[in-house]
């Protein structure tokens, strides 16, 4: 993508917005630092949308809604959700995949086991009685059981959890998508997962886990450094986001969100993610700044 414009977050871009999009230009407007960017698709559009915000900033040129557009029937849900998936196939993946993967949890709290869920979980298990008894991680590695490195962040223990984990991947994922593409969500989603998975494994051996929360710690720190480095092309995620996400971190390691009866967190997963995260975006951040200097 590429950026048209930056301009202070007093100036009201909404009605100039609806004008570029009934123009048929595909923009994002993001905010950061206090500031509003414009960004489109190629250097062609770039240039146009420039142009036509000069003359909106100048007053010559005049806009005008289309009429009766909002009489006009939006799209349908299905459409709305195959525009979203050409647009955010990364992204939206992984989402669909965590709903997919939630019925495997459901009646656990009842005692009953789905027999698929031994194929999700980080190493199997059996249970004896009223507790659960799991292989040692090297045991499903010796079987060639790769694929449990990530299946575990397909599985959530609750509607609340699912929901707040994958609003969040949509959220930073997308961003990171837009600006990187699909391979990039992709492969930042598969290696933090990797993280957030062995480090909470080193943590609480013997203990069910599962959840896209640390992919989603992944990518949090992967923007958030990516975005310190290279403010050129910042994903735009408010700095409240970070505050609250690192605060949700910390309470979550002091006890505090388990005494308020939300259940257990996985901590070592949101630790572990984060830290690949921040490693990543350092890696992409540098190669891209060598990447640019040496053209």
């Amino acid at each position: 993508m590429v950026k048209v414009l930056e301009i202070s977050i007093e100036m009201d871009l909404s009605l100039f917005s609806r004008y570029l999009s009934q123009l048929g230009l595909w923009h994002r407007i993001f905010e950061e630092s206090g500031q509003q960017q414009l960004w489109v698709n190629t250097h062609d559009e770039a240039e146009r949308a420039l142009e036509l915000f000069e003359q909106f900033k100048s007053g010559h040129l005049q806009l005008e809604l289309i009429p009766n557009l909002k009489h006009q029937p939006g799209p349908s849900i299905p459409a709305r959700l195959l525009n979203h998936f050409k647009r955010y196939p990364g992204t939206l993946s992984f989402v669909l995949l965590s709903f997919l993967g939630f019925p495997l949890t459901l009646g656990l709290d009842h005692g009953q086991v789905n027999s698929l869920l031994h194929l999700f979980t980080f190493t199997d298990f059996i249970i004896q009685g009223e507790q659960i008894m799991f292989a040692p991680f090297g045991h499903a590695m010796g079987n060639g059981e790769i694929w449990r490195l990530w299946t575990p962040m397909l599985l959530h223990f609750g509607l609340l959890h699912l929901i707040f984990n994958t609003l969040w991947l949509w959220e930073v994922g997308r961003r990171i998508e837009i600006l990187q593409g699909s391979s990039r969500v992709f492969n930042l989603v598969m290696i933090t997962a990797v993280c957030a998975n062995v480090f909470q494994y080193m943590l609480t051996q013997g203990v069910l886990f599962g959840g896209m929360s640390g992919v989603v710690y992944g990518l949090l720190g992967y923007s958030l450094i990516w975005s310190r480095l290279r403010p050129d092309r910042s994903f735009g995620l408010p700095k409240g986001i970070y505050i609250f996400m690192f605060g949700w971190l910390v309470l979550g390691f002091i006890g505090v969100i388990d005494s308020f009866g939300f259940g257990a967190v996985a901590n070592g997963a949101h630790l572990g993610g984060l830290i690949c995260g921040l490693g990543l975006g350092f890696v992409a951040a540098i190669s891209t700044q060598k990447n640019r200097h040496n053209e």
